[in-house]
């Protein structure tokens, strides 16, 4: 069960692109979706910002193209940037 969930509308879905490395190894191919939220400030204002995440099931989210929506999420530290992830078998929902 995942702690944290992300709202906001659901842009775009897509597949990365695929590829090879250097060394040969295949690379990409992955289901994303984009979602656009509000990112409450300090202050008091929000800032919109675009999150980019993959997706085990792109499916779950093809009807919901440019709706507002509710997923669960997790993070971790890539340096000294915050990564967010669906976890495998959530489900996205469409907020009214």
């Amino acid at each position: 069960m995942s702690m944290c969930t992300l709202t906001g509308t659901l842009l775009h879905i897509f597949e990365s692109p695929k590829g090879k490395n250097d060394k040969g190894e295949e690379y990409g191919g992955q289901d994303k979706v984009q979602l656009l939220g509000e990112v409450a400030l300090p202050n008091g204002e929000t800032r919109n910002e675009l999150v980019t995440l993959t997706t085990h099931d792109r499916k779950k989210f093809e009807g919901l193209l440019q709706q507002r929506v509710r997923v669960p999420v997790g993070a971790f530290a890539a340096g000294k940037q915050v990564m967010w992830y669906i976890p495998k078998g959530a489900t996205p929902e469409a907020v009214v």
